[in-house]
């Protein structure tokens, strides 16, 4: 692919495009075109992202593209609604009117010419049917041949053309019948096969709006207003969207929080399950972080906006869920492939039974017409251009709910076969801080927090955590020793505080009192409370642990022993983290790389699939295939367990479409399928695909 200096994106809602071949149409159409880097369509959704060098096209004329080939597209707008697709209940409430009368004839038909109903009488029965058929092709059917009839005006077709054709043949055929005064005509087949395709339809829209859109639901939860303090401490009601970086805003109980935001009052409970998946409220204090989409739980909240819109995390967690909805795994470009080559195979096909049965087997052209009806009808390959989305789609969004954001369809395939993890230690296994050991000195602690809570220094954040120290005043940084206070006390190094004896193993601060005694801080690394489960979650998926960290040798093996990991690498540089990689893959395995570091964004490249945290380095979430909206490595053995749930799903799904086709059309091609029976083979196999979509759960 050429690359170019700039690119611009867009992500558009598709109206007309009914399954996997009209996408793969749409993309095949705007991928031959200059200037275009990418179109990537999602069937389930009904949706497409385009990228493009703005030098040589615009959003205007690529949605033109679309236009003329017979589909109809909108730029995807955060917060507003897509495009409504046709009613069909009454375009199918027509067609089982018609149907049921049409048949109640042809029944009385068939009894006649068993009886003594004269010709007149049948020819009577036959124009009656022909007058019922007709509002059936002309608007029920419309929703099928429409589409169709834009796109070959293009010279375009879609999965809807075959059907087209085979309700237009089927109705003229029998109107040919009719003028010419023949004894059959098949006015109940062109109108059991629309109603039949309509039901289907109907019942596959249904399946997929079960189907949640994840990002879509997250925006519907954003709220719209928010309230504003001015700067002379009223409230005023605006447009969230209107928020900007530094405006105070005021929260009440059960209102969601507007934007990203620091609290500003001394305590507050809330819920961040729209983010993290926790349903348990969390207590929060005074410059501590709230994520848009928040709830308040204690009210009123007052908060200082640090970002928003797009800016928000939930904006960002969208975006990546908007990209990841349009990237295709390789088993739907497979499918894809399969289906945008299909359609001229079913109109030859369609042909060769006419033929067959015509020609060389001196079948009646009615006959004959309905032998090319049931195959154009029954070889729609809709079922395999939806077995990979209507799986994937709804694993993406399980996944999404208890906080696990996968960018895109080929991240959670190659998931699903992992075969190994490999984790960094600190922050990812270990919480971000180590912690006090002994917390005895309870004076000598308190006194030294005052201190420490005018240091950024890790060892001086934890020495002071959740303890609300007050900084005193006249403190002096010493960097690269310590602080001291005008009273002559003192916090950090051995040397710097004049501290002798024997040498620490592991981090520790010392405090020299101003009264000269001298007290010491232990400290020790600790495991996030998830992380037994972690490694009890691969442990029973059979999954082997690897710790990789850049600390050293000794602390790492420590680490290893305190949690039960026993493979285990200490003093590893970016460089040595990439070579682990590339071994482990060139040794055939299937590594995960866990981590959240600048460090190790190398490696997560590298990875067969990489995994950070939503509160990773950019460097490292943007480098990520999955990222985990709370820092809880428990969620990793949930995500490959759905992962791998859907693959099984989808490969059955692909099985069956395969063995649908295999089946069918030699039944059709053989004269065994009515068009009716084929119509109902062909929406139950689509309908099949997406219930079996749905049996895909969140694992307790």
């Amino acid at each position: 692919m050429t690359q170019v200096a700039t690119t611009d994106s867009l992500t558009c809602t598709l109206e007309g495009a009914t399954c996997a071949g009209c996408i793969a149409k749409i993309e095949a159409l705007l991928n031959r075109q200059n200037g275009v880097i990418l179109a990537r369509g999602n069937a389930s959704l009904k949706r497409i992202r385009l990228v493009w060098d703005p030098a040589l096209q615009s959003p205007e004329s690529l949605i033109r593209m679309i236009g003329d080939a017979g589909y109809k597209a909108y730029p995807f707008l955060a917060g507003t609604a897509a495009p409504k697709e046709p009613m069909l209940l009454p375009h199918l409430g027509v067609a089982a009117f018609c149907m049921m009368n049409i048949m109640v004839l042809s029944f009385s038909v068939w009894t006649g010419h068993a009886t003594d109903m004269g010709p007149g009488s049948v020819q009577f029965m036959h124009w009656i049917s022909a007058a019922l058929a007709t509002p059936v092709v002309l608007y029920s059917a419309s929703v099928f041949y429409l589409p169709s009839l834009r796109a070959l005006k293009k010279t375009a077709m879609t999965m809807d053309t075959p059907i087209s054709l085979a309700i237009m043949i089927t109705y003229a055929a029998s109107l040919a019948e009719v003028l010419r005064g023949a004894p059959h005509v098949y006015f109940d087949a062109v109108v059991s096969l629309v109603f039949f395709l309509l039901i289907g339809r109907v019942l596959e829209r249904s399946l997929k709006r079960r189907s949640d859109d994840a990002a879509a639901n997250l925006r519907q939860l954003m709220n719209t207003r928010a309230q504003r303090q001015t700067a002379a401490g009223t409230l005023e009601d605006i447009d969230a969207n209107a928020l900007a970086r530094g405006d105070v805003v005021v929260v009440e109980t059960g209102e969601r929080v507007p934007a990203d935001a620091v609290l500003m009052s001394d305590t507050s409970q809330i819920d961040e399950s729209i983010i993290t998946g926790e349903t348990l409220p969390r207590t929060l204090s005074r410059h501590d972080a709230i994520v848009a989409g928040s709830i308040v739980y204690a009210g009123p909240a007052v908060m200082r906006v640090t970002h928003v819109g797009d800016d928000a995390q939930i904006g960002q967690i969208t975006r990546m869920i908007d990209i990841a909805s349009t990237h295709k795994s390789r088993s739907q470009l497979l499918a894809d492939q399969f289906a945008a080559g299909y359609i001229p195979i079913v109109l030859i096909g369609g042909l060769a039974g006419f033929a067959l049965w015509y020609l060389l087997l001196g079948a009646s052209f009615a006959d004959a017409v309905m032998v090319a009806v049931a195959v154009l009808v029954v070889t729609c390959p809709c079922a395999a251009g939806l077995a990979t989305p209507a799986v994937s789609s709804r694993a993406v969004n399980h996944l999404m709910k208890i906080g696990i954001v996968v960018k895109s369809g080929d991240a959670l395939e190659r998931l699903g076969d992992a075969t190994s993890v490999i984790s960094d230690k600190t922050g990812t296994l270990s919480t971000p801080l180590p912690v006090l050991v002994d917390t005895r000195h309870t004076l000598e602690l308190h006194q030294a927090s005052r201190l420490a809570a005018a240091s950024r220094h890790p060892l001086a954040a934890a020495l002071c955590q959740d303890r609300n120290a007050q900084p005193l005043d006249g403190l002096v940084e010493v960097p690269g020793h310590g602080m001291k206070a005008p009273d002559g006390s003192r916090l950090g190094s051995a040397g710097f505080v004049g501290a002798s004896g024997k040498a620490v193993d592991g981090p520790a601060l010392w405090f020299r009192s101003a009264e000269g005694k001298t007290t010491r801080f232990d400290f020790s690394e600790a495991p996030r409370p998830e992380t037994e489960g972690f490694l009890i979650g691969l442990r029973d998926l059979d999954i082997p642990v690897c710790l990789l960290s850049g600390d050293t040798p000794r602390s790492v093996r420590k680490f290893a022993r305190q949690i039960g990991v026993p493979e285990w690498r200490g003093g590893a540089q970016p460089q040595d983290k990439l070579d682990v990689l590339r071994a482990a893959k060139a040794s055939g395995d299937k590594p995960i790389m866990f981590g959240d570091g600048i460090n190790d964004a190398p490696a997560l490249s590298a990875a067969h699939v990489s995994v950070s945290f939503a509160s990773a380095t950019q460097v490292a979430q943007v480098a990520a295939d999955v990222v985990l909206t709370r820092p809880a490595p428990d969620l990793l053995p949930v995500a490959i367990r759905i992962a791998r749930k859907s693959r099984a799903l989808i490969l059955q799904n692909l099985r069956f479409s395969a063995t649908y086709n295999v089946v069918t059309v030699p039944l059709a091609l053989a004269g065994y399928l009515s068009p009716m029976i084929a119509a109902i083979l062909m929406s139950t196999s689509s309908i099949i695909v997406l219930a079996n979509g749905l049996r895909l759960k969140v694992p307790e």
